[in-house]
């Protein structure tokens, strides 16, 4: 609060100024300015309580001056209002200044929170000064207890086991200027060690020589353990897969899925040479089908456990064998990657085959046996009703035959029956079907084929068996063959109805006097064709 009232201010100024009552001319410029200035800071200083009383007398020519006493309290309010000015101005930046220390402490405390939650501290050095700075975190990091610890030697802090690949590391830096990194271990005060990961950069002045360096120390150690701890257990996974006895390869997940690993099994099953190491390998080499590499790794990736599969590969020399894989996805030296076993099952395969052939054809003709005819017969029929496809069954009998036993002996009926199927099968296309279905009974399948291409075929078969000629005993002796032929009329047509009428047309053609092709055509009559 002012140390005077408005009211005892204006009575001493009209006493004051009131006894002359000074005349200002409106030329004064110097009074015009300094009124102005006095009306803008009424609050400032006492001369401006009075700004109503005084009598300013604006004549024509005529000039009035201020008594020395009114200059006495325009200056002082001047110097007042100065001082107000200065005070007002300090506190601002003084206000200024504590924002921003405080938002300096705040930022100076999250960088020190984040750099305890990374375990990572940070330092500088001035070549010039020898002076060093290690943030609090730093000295947490390195295992010093002492906080005022001096560490303008580093080095004595590093493990002696790893002092020269350190001081390898910086001195390029030292000489060249730019960054550096390197791991190592330090010994802590309480005597264990801890693996540091140590970042620097040099800055070099006048003369190429280091003028500051600043860096970060970061506590690796967890990190390293757990590295270290995966080294040895892949020696140990590398030991046991190379005493596997089976095959093993490992790829690594890349565009062309290079070898990361290769077992002595391996190397023998592909016939690689000893001397080449697995990183000069390349998996396509071993898959006799690109295409087959990719699909078995794109099932590995996509199936949730371990995918089983046959495939043909082949070995450096180009020989191709059947091989049983195992693929799943593994982790290889921290490289994404597809572990795959291989089994040669080369042999196991044929006798697979062997055995599907035996159990699928006739062991004396290689024809279809009845079961595996009639199984892909109705998949035939079913597919042709689907895709709206015309289909003709031939039922097919040698005659006369049993008398070729009777007369001949079954051995040469076997042959007959032998060459009867070969001659057939020559007569159909590959997509044909050609089964076994009685002891001189064939029936064949022709898929895709209108009644005229059946009947063409059929009388091709015929004209062809007539005109085999067998040689026994010094004879020549000839055969003649009755075919029945029915024709898939509509899709609500089974296999039965149809066998049922091609059986038809054959035991008419039987009795209409054999070598004849009778075509049923589903009504309640046959037709005849073909007999010469």
């Amino acid at each position: 609060m002012p140390l005077y009232g408005t009211g005892a201010l204006n009575a001493v100024m009209h006493a004051k100024v009131g006894m002359s009552l000074p005349k200002i001319s409106k030329n004064n410029k110097s009074f015009s300015l300094l009124w102005m200035v006095l009306r803008t800071c009424p609050g400032l200083f006492v001369a401006a309580a009075q700004a109503e009383t005084i009598e300013i007398l604006y004549e024509q020519g005529e000039e009035s001056g201020i008594l020395a006493g009114d200059w006495g309290w325009l200056l002082l309010g001047f110097f007042a209002a100065f001082c107000v000015v200065i005070w007002l101005l300090r506190n601002h930046y003084t206000q200024r200044l504590a924002q921003q220390e405080e938002l300096l402490e705040r930022a100076q405390e999250r960088l020190q929170d984040a750099q305890r939650i990374a375990r990572i501290g940070s330092w500088t050095r001035n070549f010039e000064t020898g002076e060093s700075f290690w943030s609090r975190e730093a000295k947490v990091v390195l295992g010093i207890d002492d906080p005022a610890k001096d560490l303008s030697h580093y080095e004595s802090l590093v493990h002696p086991d790893d002092q020269d690949r350190v001081t390898e590391a910086i001195a390029a830096a030292y000489f060249q200027g730019g960054s550096y990194q390197c791991d190592h271990r330090v010994v802590c005060d309480n005597g264990s060690e801890r693996y540091i990961r140590l970042a620097g950069q040099v800055f070099l002045g006048k003369g190429s020589s280091p003028v500051h360096e600043t860096g970060t120390v970061q506590d690796i150690t967890d990190r390293k353990l757990a590295e270290l701890a995966l080294q040895r257990s892949e020696a140990r996974m590398r030991s046991i897969l190379s005493a596997a006895p089976y095959p093993i390869l490992i790829v690594e997940l890349t565009e062309e899925y290079p070898v990361l690993f290769a077992n002595e099994s391996a190397y023998a099953l592909f016939g690689i040479s000893q001397e080449q190491t697995p990183e000069e390998l390349k998996s396509r080499e071993f898959w006799s089908d690109r295409d087959d590499r990719e699909n078995f790794i794109e099932s590995v990736l996509t199936e949730s456990r371990v995918f089983e599969t046959e495939m043909v590969m082949k070995s450096r020399d180009n020989k191709t064998f059947w091989a049983s894989l195992t693929g799943s996805r593994l982790e290889f030296g921290g490289i994404n990657s597809v572990f795959i076993s291989i089994m040669d099952i080369t042999d196991r395969k044929r006798i697979q085959q062997e055995l599907e052939r035996l159990a699928t054809t006739d062991p004396l003709t290689g024809v279809f046996n009845r079961r595996s005819f009639f199984d892909t017969a109705y998949k035939e029929v079913r597919r042709a009703v689907r895709y709206s496809q015309p289909l003709a069954i031939l039922m097919l009998d040698i005659d006369n035959f049993k008398a070729v036993n009777d007369n001949y002996g079954h051995q040469f009926g076997d042959t007959v029956l032998r060459r009867f199927a070969e001659l057939v099968k020559s007569s159909l296309r590959e997509e044909d079907l050609l089964g076994r279905v009685g002891g001189e009974e064939f029936c064949a399948l022709l898929v895709s084929s209108q009644e005229r291409g059946a009947y063409l075929v059929a009388e091709r078969i015929r004209k062809r068996w007539m005109e085999e000629v067998f040689e026994l005993q010094g004879s020549q002796v000839s055969f003649s063959v009755s075919i029945g032929i029915a024709i898939m009329l509509d899709e609500t047509e089974s296999m039965e109805d149809i066998m049922e009428r091609a059986d038809v047309g054959l035991y008419t053609a039987k009795r209409s006097g054999r070598n004849c092709v009778i075509v049923h055509n589903g009504d309640t009559h046959t037709s005849k064709q073909g007999k010469n």
